[in-house]
């Protein structure tokens, strides 16, 4: 019998694009799924909509409702009420493509549990049929989680949460997503997920249709607290990717990674731009390492990272 599939979605607040998302979900040629929805104590039409679908879908949907605890919380309570084999989630106004799952479980058939697959995202704002591409070098297998892991990090790339397809067991053994967080949570408990990663396999005909955030989306505060936030969801991966391996690849990856931080941040909150100094000196990295595009890299080059930064705040 194929494994069932859960596919979890938190839902705060997204009347405007629940139903293509859950007809996205629905639509699935891969039948043997359960849908579980998290209604996070929404203000707007979301619980309404939600309650639509399940007394249409009674044996395919469950639907929990909740005050409002956080993304985190929500999806906590989604995977413990969960039942699959296997974990898709998805954010509630963004699209799977209608084989992507299909095509993920064949792909995995055979492989150990702690292979997980990817697919490609591409970005798109209301006409799913003008979605964006990018020539992104995460498209592809990795011999190990921690691999792609730290080609996000050297990279500045990215996996939308929805490409994945993890099988419960390495859910499990990642843990709980961390409830203190307001961002990057996704990315956070993706990095524990990868680490106990055997092997990821890229699926090359299943898409994912990511939703460009909304003015206002958590995504785009740029207050203290969710940049505190930020900064301490890349403490927490750096905690975790050493208790596995201490090694110069890793440290130079994690260097580059808060080099990215202070690159964004700067020169807003020069707290927070300091602690991300002082975390990137602790790493011991000696050799210079390049972030940002090709004119910021070669004015790095030239004139040191610090002093391109200052150079680029003038410029702009």
């Amino acid at each position: 019998m194929d494994p069932l599939v859960s596919i979890i979605i938190p839902v705060y607040n997204k009347a405007s694009f629940l139903r293509e998302t859950l007809d996205s979900a629905l639509s699935q040629t891969y039948s043997n799924t359960e849908l579980v929805l998290v209604n996070d104590g929404s203000k707007d039409d979301s619980l309404s909509i939600l309650e639509k679908y399940q007394s249409i879908f009674p044996k395919k949907v469950r639907l929990i409702n909740q005050k409002n605890s956080g993304v985190s919380r929500a999806t906590n309570v989604g995977i413990e009420a969960s039942i699959g084999e296997y974990i898709q989630f998805l954010d509630a106004d963004d699209l799977l493509s209608p084989n992507k799952i299909a095509h993920q479980i064949k792909l995995l058939q055979g492989n150990s549990k702690s292979a997980l697959s990817t697919c490609e995202w591409q970005v798109f704002e209301e006409e799913v049929e003008k979605a964006l591409s990018f020539p992104y070098g995460v498209f592809r297998d990795f011999d190990s989680g921690l691999d792609l892991l730290l080609r996000f990090w050297n990279e500045q790339e990215m996996m939308a949460i929805s490409s994945y397809l993890t099988h419960r067991s390495l859910i499990e053994k990642a843990g709980d997503w961390d409830e203190n967080l307001t961002i990057n949570q996704d990315g956070e408990f993706f990095s524990r997920v990868l680490l106990y990663t055997e092997k990821v396999l890229f699926e090359p005909a299943g898409r994912v249709y990511y939703r460009t955030p909304a003015l206002g989306n958590v995504s785009q505060q740029k207050s203290h607290q969710a940049i505190k936030s930020l900064l301490d969801s890349y403490q927490a991966c750096e905690r975790v990717v050493v208790s596995v391996e201490n090694s110069p690849r890793v440290r130079i990856a994690l260097k580059k990674l808060y080099q990215k931080f202070i690159y964004d941040v700067y020169p807003q909150y020069m707290d927070l731009v300091e602690k991300a100094e002082n975390l990137m000196e602790e790493l011991g990295v000696k050799e210079r390492t390049y972030i940002g595009g090709p004119k910021f890299q070669c004015l790095s080059k030239l004139f040191g990272f610090k002093n391109a930064l200052r150079l680029k705040r003038i410029l702009n």
